[in-house]
């Protein structure tokens, strides 16, 4: 790994904390890891009816979930995280290539990190919300 270790952000956490994202670890709450260089994310399962998206980019020494927490620098869902990287490697594969494109869109799109990429859709969201409704319906015509 880089120089910054992720127990430096478990460190930074309060110990409620700390035991609440140990117990997500522990449980199998980190759910579908990747990793892309030094960037690690995944989502974690909380007490919410969804995963939050989280990320711990060790290169940059950068981290942040899209959950709500703001009571401190490091949420339970960044602390699962940190643990995860620590003594379960293996749960993070590296990113999948994707398909070969020539197009700028498509490749500036594809080197967006999923945080942007998601911001993105909520602002087409609001701009547009009926693409989105179009796009949301032929998904799950997809899925079926």
């Amino acid at each position: 790994m880089a120089g910054f270790d992720p127990g430096e952000i478990v460190a930074l956490a309060a110990l409620e904390v700390q035991d609440r994202g140990y117990q997500l670890f522990s449980r199998g709450k980190v759910l579908e890891g990747t990793r892309q260089r030094q960037r690690y994310s995944a989502r974690v399962q909380g007490s919410a009816p969804y995963p939050y998206r989280v990320w711990i980019d060790l290169e940059k020494q950068d981290w942040g979930c899209t959950c709500p927490y703001t009571w401190g620098p490091v949420c339970k869902h960044v602390v699962a995280l940190a643990y995860a990287i620590q003594e379960a490697p293996e749960l993070f594969q590296a990113k999948r290539r994707r398909k070969k494109t020539t197009d700028p869109r498509q490749l500036a799109l594809q080197e967006l990190p999923d945080e942007d990429l998601l911001e993105l859709l909520w602002e087409l969201a609001e701009q547009r919300p009926e693409l989105m409704e179009e796009f949301a319906y032929n998904l799950l015509q997809r899925a079926e």
